[in-house]
């Protein structure tokens, strides 16, 4: 076969062809320059005749190693970032995830549940640390200034609080009387748990209101979180004993309810002064306004408003 007419010792003779007759099987002549063949990886040699017919020896493609090891870096890569990211993420799960089994003393951790459950850390702030209204006073010191007796009376009394001048609500938070609500065992394990400094209780958490999800579904949540399901039963269906003139806490909803209260504002009103009916301190509507922020309270009234009240009715 002729040689190529091309210049370049790149282009010559068919290298299928020439490569057939099995001779010089580096693929190079004499005169390819020394440092090429070092730069492939080849050495030396003696024995690289052009092939017959002319042209030039084809080199065999070189072995590629550098896509191959680049490609086992990043695959390195890769899995020590996502080590790292399930790492943290485990770590950071468990550090802001309850450690249920942790060992703490069962009185104890029945006080701090309680504490959540009947909205005791709605006013005073989780683990009695402050709310957000600064008339209700932090409980972390409580424990080095009264008895456990006198814990117990003023959770099972209350406090009164200052009746507004002409109304039926109170101008700021006042402590309610539980005496009706909690039963004497849970009155002692709130006690001991203020007592004991308010400790934190794992598993003793408000649950979160989902988002996205409507108002009537976050105002049920935040119906548990204040503890309007304590004293009005569960659907706000009523039954609780009270010592009021009507003997048990109202229902929420029905034609009565709807009546006497006709409209939005109408319930948020008494849910932001609250109602001392008779002499108090007594088992009366807690004052929640500078606690229930307005934008939950309005989500908590549109839950409310779909509650059937007595006999479906």
């Amino acid at each position: 076969m002729p040689e190529s007419a091309h210049p370049n010792r790149w282009f010559g003779a068919n290298p299928q062809a020439t490569a057939s007759q099995g001779k010089n099987p580096h693929g190079w002549t004499r005169e390819t320059p020394a440092t090429w063949r070092s730069a492939l990886g080849l050495g030396e040699s003696k024995d690289r005749e052009p092939p017959e017919g002319g042209g030039h020896w084809y080199p065999e493609p070189p072995k590629r190693r550098g896509p191959i090891i680049a490609g086992l870096v990043i695959l390195a890569i890769v899995a020590i970032a996502v080590g790292w990211i399930i790492g943290n993420s485990t770590s950071s799960s468990s550090s802001s995830t309850a450690n249920l089994s942790a060992t703490v003393n069962p009185t104890l951790a029945q006080g701090g549940q309680n504490f959540v459950r009947f909205a005791c850390a709605a006013c005073h702030g989780m683990q009695g640390k402050g709310g957000p209204d600064p008339s209700v006073p932090m409980l972390t010191s409580v424990g080095s200034t009264l008895s456990q007796a006198q814990i117990e009376s003023i959770i099972a009394d209350g406090v009164p609080g200052q009746v507004v001048k002409g109304g039926s609500g109170t101008s700021a938070p006042y402590m309610p009387t539980w005496r009706n609500i909690l039963s004497k065992q849970q009155i002692t394990e709130l006690a001991q748990y203020i007592g004991a400094g308010l400790p934190a209780v794992p598993g003793a958490v408000n649950q979160p209101a989902p988002t996205g999800q409507g108002d009537v579904v976050a105002g049920a949540v935040y119906f548990e979180r204040y503890g309007c399901e304590n004293c009005h039963g569960a659907n706000g269906l009523g039954g609780v004993i009270n010592p009021s003139p009507d003997g048990t806490i109202p229902p929420l909803g029905g034609p009565a309810f709807d009546k006497q209260f006709p409209t939005t504002s109408s319930v948020t009103d008494v849910i932001t002064s609250g109602s001392v009916i008779g002499k108090n301190p007594i088992t009366s509507m807690p004052h929640w306004g500078g606690i229930i922020p307005q934008a939950e309270m309005n989500q908590m009234v549109a839950y409310i408003r779909t509650l059937p009240g007595p006999s479906g009715g």
